[in-house]
């Protein structure tokens, strides 16, 4: 007689478990760490990496999503965090956790013990009082003096946050370490004791230069990723107001933009893919509040890797040649250009790759762009058909849109760039090979494009099926080109990321 399973418990039930004993979980697979940002967050060493201090892997403790500022890594549940950790599947951690805390199928949830709730915390007081100001520490107990300090204000001047940043030296792989320190006159819960604590503010979180802003109302805004870049672009476009938000490219979402209604506003991104993305994301919110946006041209600056607008001062840049290249035009990129969505008679450039559109426009968008393709083939929004000389139109697959030929730089490794959605709704792209197309079909194009989530028509054997897909990919003719490439980032006058192309190019550029 075959043993009866265990039912293991549901992904929610493990990941609401795991939430109510977080310090439990944390304990176990983040040791030796502590509650930062007060009390809101956890941070711990790595165990992934080689840097073993603590700061830049913290962990939400209200919602347990998490986030290493220095790899980019993130998650959004402790099921994701213990995979990150551990290796292996989503399956695999679950289970893990479910073992670790006796999580069973159909369990009751626990309620959070009362020592947890009753845990003391400190608020930030805003705005800071001037006495308080007189208290501020001049060195951090463990980095010791800061090498800047920045005082975030708000509109009136009044001091919200003190930032400190400490140069560290060089990691085990050379390269030098940095880290952001905040400092906060706060309240502590039993309303009877103020002191500075090394905490940032609450969401969402202020401009730099607010009162700057306030005084400049007509003065256009350039915006960086942090407040050393803020402070050279500040030398570099002395006629523009120079911000910021609080730490970094990580953190835009948590950030407060509603000053920037109805300003001129240009993003000087720092040169790499997370600084792109995040500015074409700030880009769409300035974009709502009736900002006019445009990006600075990054590749006028010969930007090495990851270069903001310090590295361009420290280059020898000054604001006499930044004033000539913005007089030429030459300083705004094609990117990242957008006007008011309110403002019909902007003329601003619009880029291909704006600012998020909503979800409906998006799946508008990957609708057929051609209603018809030689060789009797017709493209509509559920399959490809085929109509032959009897005029009866019949089923080839499902959704396949052919976007472009493609070839590399010398003209060699012709395919064809398709597009399609699987099962499930998601988008797939795949360059097939044009030395593909006249090899074995069934085994080195079909095979592929099934394995991915096409589907052949359902009515029709899949003799027929492949001889008619084969058919509709030979048949194509059109004058549309892509462009393959072997790495991501700086193409010209455009960058490459792994799902979109941010910039100006001549034709579609494709990672392969």
């Amino acid at each position: 007689m075959t043993a009866k399973r265990t039912k293991r418990p549901s992904f929610a039930e493990v990941k609401r478990a795991a939430l109510q004993a977080i310090d439990r979980v944390l304990s176990n697979w983040l040791p030796g760490g502590k509650r930062v940002d007060g009390g809101k967050e956890y941070t711990a060493p790595n165990p992934t990496r080689a840097d073993k201090r603590a700061g830049s892997l913290k962990v939400n403790l209200a919602k347990g999503t998490w986030c290493d500022f220095a790899t980019g890594d993130k998650g959004g549940d402790l099921i994701d965090l213990v995979r990150y950790l551990d290796g292996g599947s989503e399956v695999e951690a679950c289970n893990k956790l479910a073992d670790f805390l006796n999580v069973t199928a159909g369990s009751t949830p626990v309620a959070p013990s009362p020592a947890r709730q009753a845990k003391a915390e400190w608020e930030p007081v805003l705005p800071v009082p001037e006495a308080a100001m007189t208290k501020v520490p001049h060195k951090h107990y463990r980095h010791g003096k800061p090498s800047k300090v920045w005082i975030y204000r708000d509109p009136a001047g009044a001091p919200l946050m003190v930032l400190y940043r400490f140069d560290l030296g060089p990691d085990e792989q050379g390269k030098p370490r940095k880290e952001f320190t905040p400092l906060t006159w706060c309240k502590h819960a039993s309303g009877d004791r103020y002191e500075w604590r090394w905490q940032g503010l609450p969401e969402p979180r202020p401009l730099l230069r607010l009162d700057e802003l306030a005084k400049r109302g007509d003065a256009p805004v350039v915006l960086c990723e942090g407040e050393k870049s803020a402070d050279a672009a500040a030398e570099l476009l002395p006629h523009y107001v120079a911000s910021c938000w609080p730490n970094g490219a990580q953190s835009y979402h948590k950030a407060d933009f509603s000053p920037l209604a109805g300003r001129v506003v240009l993003l000087w991104p720092d040169n790499d893919a997370g600084g792109l993305a995040c500015m074409q994301a700030i880009a769409g919110q300035l974009q709502t509040l009736g900002a006019t946006v445009r990006t600075v041209a990054i590749e006028a600056f010969e930007a090495g890797d990851g270069d903001d607008a310090a590295d361009a001062l420290a280059s020898g840049w000054t604001a006499e040649r930044v004033a000539e290249l913005e007089s030429s035009d030459r300083l705004f990129a094609k990117a990242l250009v957008t006007a008011p969505a309110n403002n019909a008679a902007a003329t601003a450039t619009t880029a291909p790759a704006q600012a998020e559109k909503p979800a409906a426009a998006k799946k508008d968008a990957r609708k057929p762009k051609q209603a018809s393709r030689t060789g009797g083939y017709k493209v509509k929004a559920d399959g490809v058909y085929f109509s032959g000389d009897d005029g009866e139109s019949r089923m080839v697959c499902s959704r396949l849109e052919i976007l472009a030929r493609t070839r590399d730089e010398k003209g060699h490794s012709w395919g064809l760039l398709v597009e399609f959605d699987d099962p499930d709704g998601a988008p797939k792209r795949w360059n097939i090979p044009a030395r593909c197309m006249a090899g074995e079909f069934s085994k080195e194009v079909l095979g592929p494009l099934v394995d991915m989530g096409l589907r052949l028509a359902p009515t029709r054997d899949v003799r027929h099926s492949r001889n008619d897909l084969q058919s509709y990919l030979q048949s194509y003719d059109s004058g549309e080109r892509a462009r393959l490439v072997s790495r991501l980032g700086w193409h010209g006058g455009a960058f490459l990321l792994p799902d979109q192309q941010i910039g100006s190019s001549d034709e579609r550029l494709h990672f392969y």
